[in-house]
């Protein structure tokens, strides 16, 4: 049966809790709400501004602010500002989006569990967690060879509880956008938190519209809304008969905000009324998540860039201009020419780029030989140490001919980060062809661009052993599994290329190193042309392209004849054209500062082509599959590949809204860049200033395919973008169940997945796990028949070694036997190991009794209009047998006086006396006791036992005086109806808060000189800096 789009919509409200993950969903979340994604990239963009000012370019000016008020902040717009015109930001967006993308998760691996979220008052759990989150990546980023992925994951997840605490706790109605800086950190103690027995909220009249006035917690007190759905419930009150109890989260489709008192509740997810009842203070909140997002990365002395140092936290988001280069060599005796010329055009680059923004922003290599534990793996962002390890390498052994060679490449993915380009130089066939589906995985995963630079392989060296030593260099050589055909499945799957050259010609060929290491490279087309087929090919190029690089790899000597826009025919006598012959065919054309408007590329011989264009740009479109979520109504990065034959969601993000007027078309090419299907509805997303993304729906082939995406720039001329990485539909859905805790040292961890076949025919499917710590444990692989949309659960096996901090990049794989060979499914994760650690515990809460109580209230002193006159005193002991006291505080309208303390001091050292004085105004207050485990404990002062009726305003009515015509005012009481109000237990807690909190000098000291360290500059929604 078909559903309404209404019906599905009202279905998938249900559980999304506070700030939405993204703008990805139907729901309409209203012009001006901020979600997580925005949230995050805001805040980290604004801390790489302070970064980026407080470490200028040499010789450049920048003026504090400057970077940080940048209007409609983007990655491009920093990276310009800072590097200059021409430099891409694409890295480190490319950084940011993994963190996005790990935030966004949380929803989809942890949706009913509560201190995720920071809801259901579980504020100090939500606390130890984010503490636990952000001591992991602390402890991943200072090893060496540290792993990004893992860090960049918890981090994401770390940021998503904080941010979660604004929108679903009461610290935003207490103190704004001031973030609480001291959430998350080990050691440091929190505010009061309301007791179970506490209501903190008041029923407002309709949760549908606003409910401004519905906290009833005391100005230091924390609490946080509770979300039906979730495994901590909201204690139930009956809502007929009380107006007072625990807040809920609120929102339409929160059941727990409409059945239970309080009704209503507190969330400030949105700006619109029907999903968040304090939706007024929705920017508010927003702001101090960015604030907070910022600070976490950027303050001197708890931000990353403090605790793991300059060179890490520039690698950790990819700070620097350059890309990152990934060498990947055979060391093996036969090699000796292919190092030297890798040595000479790294040099060469080294030589030529160091200071300015074409430098490399690190180097990864990794020495391959045989056997295979003799890969060792070096990356340094500093030149100068690169070319030392390089010019230090040195050939040996070798001589069985097939080597480790996807060894070599997996440990390099292991530790490189995502948008990485990688050279192979190998002259041998691949010993270990067999792993290619684990290489496939990781180069997808990681979105790695992979070019071999092969001066033979395996049967080329026994052709020559066999008497062919004279023949002459040729592209095309008997290939293998595990030769050149292995290779180039490996390049043509990550948009890559496979050069095939000689001894004597390899230090040309690696010029094209040379080429890649320039910034902003995009590819615009890339095609594959037979012998058989006219060669005419139409080059978009708009005005963003500052340089134009043809590479043609023919199977002889190409000729080929090149067209300007205006028809004229380009020579090496334009000083702007230039040519390179690489080898006998392979060719390299650059065209620097070409004229925007159709260029053509014409082929004069009778060869076959490979021929790929790029430029150099910064009009960079990035594209994202995404799938729907039910559960929660919102759509999410898919993990492994998209399902063939069914409807898909294709998300294109675009470097600057600045730089496009239109993105029009979706074109899908085949394999040789022939097109397969073209699609023109795109719909563009609503998003904060700056930003431009669009999505498209349509039906996925069953074949793999290409995306390029073309539109017109600003000044009206076509471009065209090739992400040159191949799609893989697959009929296999896999999905890993989030890990249920932790893989500690020599501990076992289960890896629970669920398979489901998605094609129309019976099929065995074989569901295997690989790492690279050898971790994994027998049976590697579970056997499956499958019939159509059968599904399966089953669960795999870690051991971890014992060492602490390692972090195993593991593969699950689901793969069909019948089929194409790539026909398989993938989910990776990154698993580090740790260590029990025994934390002292402290779950006792503080003792605050009550020892006298001085003075009366009845229904006669209650009358608002006197009430003032009538006081009271009370007196308390107060005392912790855990980690000691750390703050006290007394309710609203009430004056506190108790013994000094030192924070951390316990009942050994004495008991703490207090005293507290207040009036009948407020016959019922409390003094709030909180130790430094962040335990509560209350006294309450009730001065009114056993009463049932209620406090009602003082109002003034007019009399006329008997002697004069003047009217006078008379105060006048209106005395307590005796049904339909709040019971004496509701007005106890009604009038046991507020916001005074008396601190004892020391703690308030203590407090103000911590917060005090807090960024001076607050930063605006749109991303630009405000003074706080």
């Amino acid at each position: 049966m078909a559903i309404s789009p209404l019906l599905l919509l009202l279905a998938v409200l249900v559980n999304i809790d506070a700030f939405f993950p993204n703008r990805l969903t139907s729901t309409k979340l209203g012009n001006g709400t901020l979600t997580h994604k925005d949230i995050t990239e805001i805040g980290i963009l604004q801390a790489v501004a302070g970064y980026f000012e407080d470490n200028p370019r040499d010789g450049s000016l920048i003026q504090a602010g400057e970077l940080r008020g940048i209007e409609g902040i983007t990655a491009l717009k920093l990276f310009q500002r800072y590097y200059g015109d021409g430099v891409s930001g694409s890295r480190l967006q490319a950084a940011i989006n993994n963190i996005v993308t790990a935030n966004n998760l949380v929803y989809l691996d942890h949706l009913h569990e509560a201190v995720w979220h920071c809801s259901g008052e579980t504020i100090k759990e939500a606390h130890e967690k984010m503490a636990g989150l952000r001591d992991h990546a602390i402890q991943l980023l200072k090893r060496d060879n540290a792993n990004f992925d893992s860090a960049r994951q918890l981090i994401g997840q770390f940021l998503h509880v904080m941010q979660m605490f604004y929108s679903n706790s009461n610290w935003v109605e207490m103190f704004g956008a001031d973030p609480y800086y001291e959430l998350g950190i080990r050691g440091k103690p929190l505010y009061a938190q309301a007791p179970q027995a506490m209501a903190t909220c008041r029923s407002c009249g309709n949760q549908m519209t606003s409910c401004d006035n519905t906290l009833i917690v005391g100005h230091s007190i924390l609490t946080s809304g509770y979300r039906s759905g979730q495994d901590i419930k909201k204690p139930y009150r009956d809502p007929s008969t009380t107006q007072l109890g625990k807040c809920s989260h609120g929102g339409r489709r929160d059941a727990s905000g409409n059945d239970s008192a309080a009704l209503g509740g507190i969330n400030k997810d949105s700006i619109l009324a029907s999903l968040s009842p304090h939706h007024s203070l929705h920017e508010m909140a927003a702001q101090a998540a960015i604030n907070h997002t910022a600070y976490f990365f950027l303050d001197q002395d708890y931000g990353l860039r403090a605790v793991i140092g300059k060179e890490k936290y520039e690698q950790f988001l990819q700070l620097k201009s350059g890309n990152s280069m990934i060498f990947t060599i055979d060391t093996t005796g036969s090699m000796s020419n292919d190092i030297a010329a890798v040595k000479a055009q790294v040099r060469d680059i080294i030589q030529t780029a160091v200071g300015t923004t074409d430098e490399p922003a690190n180097y990864i290599v990794s020495l391959f030989n045989d056997p295979v534990n003799m890969t060792t793996v070096f990356q340094s962002g500093n030149s100068t140490e690169t070319l030392i390890y390089i010019q230090s390498i040195r050939v040996h052994g070798g001589g069985d001919c097939p080597e480790y060679i996807l060894d070599g490449i997996e440990k390099a993915l292991s530790v490189c980060n995502p948008d990485s380009q990688m050279y192979v130089f190998t002259d041998a066939s691949a010993k270990d062809f067999n792993r290619v589906d684990r290489i496939l995985t990781l180069l997808d995963q990681k979105k790695v661009k992979i070019d071999f630079l092969l001066t033979s392989d395996c049967s080329r060296r026994r052709r020559e052993t066999e008497g062919n030593q004279g023949v002459k260099e040729t592209l095309r050589i008997r290939r293998s599994a595990s030769g050149e055909d292995l290779y180039r499945s490996l390049a043509e799957a990550t948009g890559g290329t496979v050069y095939v050259t000689d001894k004597t010609a390899i230090h040309r060929v690696a010029a094209v190193i040379r080429e890649s290491a320039k910034a902003s490279s995009v590819t615009i087309l890339k095609k594959t042309v037979p012998s058989s087929e006219t060669l005419n090919i139409s080059v978009p190029v708009d005005s963003t392209v500052e340089r134009l690089t043809i590479m043609i790899i023919s199977s002889g000597e190409a000729r080929e004849t090149i067209y300007n826009p205006q028809g004229t025919i380009q020579t090496t006598h334009q000083h702007n054209y230039t040519v390179e012959n690489l080898s006998s065919s392979i060719k390299m054309i650059k065209i620097d500062f070409p004229q925007a408007g159709g260029w053509r590329v014409v082929r004069q011989d009778s060869n076959s082509w490979e021929v790929e264009v790029t430029g150099q740009s910064t009009l960079d479109i990035s594209t994202t599959f995404v799938k729907l979520d039910h559960s929660t109504g919102f759509e999410y990065e898919i993990r492994g590949r998209p399902i063939a034959g069914k409807n898909t969601t294709l998300v294109l993000s675009v470097s600057s809204a600045d730089l496009i007027a239109t993105l029009d078309t979706i074109h899908l090419l085949d394999s040789d860049g022939s097109e397969s299907a073209q699609y023109d509805s795109l719909r563009r997303i609503p998003g904060r200033d700056g930003i431009a993304e669009y999505r498209l729906q349509f039906p996925l082939p069953d074949q793999g395919f290409r995306v390029s995406v073309s539109g017109n720039d600003v000044l009206g001329n076509r471009y065209t973008r090739l992400q040159a990485r191949s799609i893989i539909p697959v009929a296999i859905q896999l999905h890993v169940l989030p890990l249920n805790g932790s893989l500690y040292v020599r501990e076992e961890l289960t890896l629970v997945f669920v398979v489901t076949n998605k094609g129309d025919v019976t099929t065995n499917i074989t569901v295997s796990v690989e790492d690279d710590q050898g971790f994994a444990q027998a049976p590697h692989a579970l056997n499956y028949v499958m019939s159509p949309n059968q599904n399966v659960s089953g669960d795999l096996r870690l051991v971890a070694g014992a060492t602490e901090g390692v972090t195993s990049t593991v593969t699950i794989s689901a793969k069909s036997t019948s089929g194409r060979g790539d026909n398989f499914q993938y989910e990776v994760k990154h698993i580090s190991t740790e260590r029990h650690v025994t934390r002292p515990v402290d779950n006792v809460h503080p003792v605050c009794h009550v020892t006298s109580v001085s003075g009366q209230c009845n229904v006669t002193t209650l009358d608002p209009c006197v009430c003032r006159q009538y006081t009271w005193t009370g007196t308390a002991e107060i005392w912790d047998e855990g980690f000691g006291l750390y703050l006290l505080s007394a309710s609203e309208k009430t004056f506190l006086v108790y013994d000094p303390f030192l924070v951390g001091q316990t009942r050994n050292n004495g008991s703490i006396h207090a005293s507290v004085r207040g009036d009948c105004c407020h016959p019922v207050s409390y003094i709030t006791v909180v130790d430094l485990a962040s335990n509560t404990g209350l006294c309450v002062f009730d001065l009114l036992p056993g009463w049932n009726g209620s406090l009602h305003r003082c109002e003034t009515t007019p009399s006329t005086a008997i002697t004069t015509s003047t009217t006078a005012k008379s105060i006048k009481w209106v005395a307590p109806e005796t049904t339909g109000l709040l019971s004496h237990k509701e007005i106890v807690i009604a009038a046991s808060v507020g916001g005074c909190v008396i601190f004892v000098v020391m703690v308030v000291a203590a407090v103000v000189i911590y917060r005090r360290k807090a960024p001076e500059n607050m930063y605006a929604v749109d991303g630009s800096s405000r003074r706080s």
